[in-house]
């Protein structure tokens, strides 16, 4: 047997690592790491965990090259680690906390073998409703999900706003707090907004930004895209909106988005390209399927997708942190 392959496919059968991963992020020992070095006695003190169950998950880590473990049962911070911590302006920690929106989508994960099956999410069978029905359900659940968008938005924002053009006014549409919305329009400072999303996340966006020079130019609507949007804009923007949802979904978003913006007017979709977005976006595929229903498409599904819902592919170009920025108008 060929030794390497062997190697390759231990590496790819691991399965504590990353929940290692996320229960000690959830339990904030990269925060409790942040100044000094700890040692395990203390570090489950101050967690509530058991020294010798933490120390298994801490050694592996450290082997991992998340920590240190310069002498035995005292771990330390490393690069890795700091991008774990809280206050880190690229923080993962919403992406890997258990008890996070995210982190809860990921856990129902363990039922992939229904959804190869089926060929459908399998959150309602992990929670017993629907993602974003449970989502609605609980604020705190809603809330780290927003922040986690939040967090994601806040790196991509730069690249779209420099992308966007000349626009006159900006639908954003399930644009969350509004961060990508609120880049626009300090780059545009002629430009008006409208912000249309969940209560939740609109009533954050306008406590965030609301009494900025961007928000005293923008609305914020509460409201659902599968709805009438609201009128007036020349340009409509859905930024990782679309692959939330399966095909029938996703056409009738962008079908609403025509109406919106009507003839001259643009639909600007800001996602992956799966036909060039990389192993990660092949990653994201799958997960989508398992907890969304969703899809990452490639640039001949998209111009597809936009023709059924009669718009016109014009344009696509780079969009920063490998997606894609892809112009349609209305035929």
């Amino acid at each position: 047997m060929d030794d390497s392959a062997f190697a390759r496919l231990l590496a790819l059968k691991d399965t504590m690592t990353p929940w290692a991963l996320r229960a000690v992020v959830t339990l904030g020992v990269p925060d409790l790491l942040a100044g000094s070095e700890l040692g395990i006695d203390e570090l489950a003190r101050r967690t509530g965990t058991v020294p010798d169950a933490l120390h298994r998950a801490l050694r592996l880590l450290a082997a991992r090259g998340v920590f240190t473990e310069a002498r035995p049962g005292v771990f330390g911070p490393t690069e890795l680690s700091r991008l774990l911590e809280s206050g880190h302006p690229m923080s993962l920690r919403p992406w890997l906390d258990l008890d996070g929106a995210i982190g809860r989508g990921d856990r129902a994960c363990v039922h992939v073998l229904e959804a190869l099956r089926t060929g459908g999410p399998v959150y309602e069978r992990a929670y017993g409703r629907p993602v974003w029905d449970d989502l609605a359900a609980d604020p705190a659940l809603a809330g780290s999900f927003d922040a986690a968008m939040e967090r994601r938005a806040a790196t991509l924002a730069p690249a779209v706003a420099a992308a966007s053009g000349r626009p006159e006014h900006v639908l954003d549409v399930g644009g969350g707090t509004g961060t990508v919305l609120a880049a626009v329009l300090r780059a545009h400072p002629g430009a008006r907004g409208t912000l249309l999303d969940r209560a939740p996340a609109v009533t954050a966006a306008r406590a965030a930004w609301g009494d900025t020079a961007a928000g005293r130019r923008c609305a914020f609507v509460t409201g659902s895209f599968f709805d009438a949007l609201p009128p007036g804009a020349d340009m409509a923007l859905l930024v990782n909106v679309l692959h939330d949802w399966a095909d029938e979904h996703a056409e009738a978003i962008l079908r609403r988005c025509a109406e919106a913006v009507g003839a001259g007017g643009r639909v600007v979709v800001v996602e992956g390209v799966r036909d060039a977005g990389g192993h990660g976006l092949l990653e994201l595929d799958l997960l989508l399927m398992l907890v969304y229903g969703g899809r990452e498409r490639g640039l001949d599904e998209f111009r597809e997708l936009g023709e059924r819902a009669g718009l016109e592919l014009l344009a696509t170009e780079p969009a920063g942190e490998g997606l894609s920025s892809l112009t349609f108008s209305p035929r």
